[in-house]
């Protein structure tokens, strides 16, 4: 059908969401799209969706934790240093606001390079904190094409307005959402953000098909609505109900603007200073985690398993050098 009914778990969106857990053998990724313009309630829907998802979770006895952050250098530092966190069944990440750090158009910078390898790799990442579960990403987007492809083209991408004067975009976003999608996408923007209602037949026979009078819609209760594009090639028509609840289990993640900052140097600088500081630290008697906590008590970020690899080459290394002599 068009259009679906005010969302619960039984809904495609939390079907895909929410596998059946004889499914989910180490780490299960899923992952989410939320496109808009500001103020279209993208961050609302991102929690107003962790939340029933929490409270299911609740209802089988299963443990829930919801991140929110913008960019992932920063998540993945926060559970280095928090790696108890990850003891949880259902793992629900957003990255908020995400062309700050994802701009498909600055792909080729090293940092935003760097972001996405992480990105790729988080199945792994987690995998070696120890997590078993579901682990759920949704980055936040003001417009879908600016999001990275490779980040933007998730299972699941759920839009929450449409706002565009070029129309190449709308050609576009016309072929992706369907012509009374886009159309009833284009009515709830314009309610929103001029406080105008659509009186186009069928736009109104949407509204009738959702059992809602558009008359008692509002600008923000309007954005109780998204259309959603499932990558089975189903479109949908959502509506998420009204009222505003994050998350009980909450963390939010601030970026971390720090000049020790490894990140800010490319890889194999990075390694070459792991390294160095691994072959000193064998040569004195130090060991590896006591290197790390020593790193880390400085400021330095970096991931285990960079300086697990290179820690294992820097043996490697004093042991050839030992043989020469």
């Amino acid at each position: 059908g068009l259009v679906g009914s005010e969302m619960c778990i039984r809904d495609r969106l939390y079907r895909y969401l929410l596998p059946n857990w004889k499914e989910v053998k180490s780490v299960y990724l899923a992952g989410l799209t939320i496109a808009g313009w500001m103020w279209s309630g993208k961050t609302i829907l991102s929690r107003k969706i962790a939340r029933t998802i929490e409270e299911h979770m609740e209802e089988e006895g299963k443990s829930f934790l919801y991140v929110e952050g913008r960019r992932q250098r920063d998540v993945i530092n926060y559970f280095e240093e928090n790696k108890d966190e990850v003891k949880v069944d259902y793992l629900f990440l957003t990255y908020d606001d995400a062309g700050r750090f994802y701009l498909s158009r600055e792909s080729t910078k090293k940092e935003v390079r760097e972001e996405i390898k992480d990105w790729l790799e988080i199945r792994h990442i987690f995998e070696e904190y120890g997590f078993k579960g579901i682990l759920c990403t949704c980055f936040n987007i003001q417009r879908f094409e600016l999001l990275d492809k490779t980040i933007r083209n998730s299972p699941v991408v759920l839009f929450k307005s449409l706002i565009s004067h070029d129309p190449k975009d709308l050609k576009l976003l016309s072929r992706m959402l369907g012509r009374r999608r886009f159309k009833f996408l284009r009515a709830v923007t314009s309610l929103m953000y001029f406080g105008t209602l659509s009186r186009d037949p069928e736009v109104l026979e949407v509204f009738h098909e959702l059992k809602i009078d558009p008359r008692s819609l509002d600008r923000n209760s309007v954005k109780r609505f998204a259309v959603g594009l499932f990558a089975d090639g189903s479109r949908k028509i959502i509506d998420f109900g009204s009222g505003v609840e994050k998350p009980r289990n909450f963390v939010s993640v601030e970026v971390q603007e720090d000049d020790n900052d490894f990140s800010s140097i490319d890889y194999e600088s990075k390694k070459a200073v792991l390294f160095y500081c691994s072959v000193v630290s064998q040569h004195v008697g130090l060991k590896e985690r006591e290197l790390m906590k020593l790193l880390r008590s400085v400021g330095l970020k970096f991931r285990t398993k960079t300086l697990s690899n290179v820690w294992s080459k820097a043996g490697e290394k004093l042991k050839e050098v030992h043989l020469e002599f």
